[in-house]
């Protein structure tokens, strides 16, 4: 069972990649189902899934240059500067609810 789990995240993790995403919230069901895993064991291995595959793309993808505009680099940083402060603020409120609700909830 958990060599079928291990060629879906795979495959999972490639085509979100390929895609521009980290594929990381898709495979929580997938460790519940085939790694008979916990929601608190299954979380944080997925967050860890989506950083290592962030920074792989973003090592594929540091020197690429813009395909109009070569004088660009393809990552738009100010997008990046945009949202990062919403995404971080998101974890940090999730967490202090999180806190405030309990683990029974």
């Amino acid at each position: 069972m958990e060599s079928i789990g291990c060629v879906l995240m795979w495959m999972l993790i490639a085509l979100s990649n390929a895609g521009g995403l980290s594929g990381a919230g898709s495979n929580i069901p997938i460790m519940l189902i085939f790694f008979s895993l916990d929601m608190s064991e299954a979380v944080p291995i997925s967050a860890f899934v989506a950083v290592c595959a962030t920074v792989f793309r973003f090592i594929l993808n540091f020197n690429q240059r813009h395909p109009k505009n070569p004088e660009r680099v393809a990552i738009n940083y100010e997008i990046v500067q945009l949202t990062m402060p919403c995404v971080f603020l998101g974890s940090f409120l999730g967490i202090m609810l999180g806190k405030a609700i309990g683990p029974d909830a």
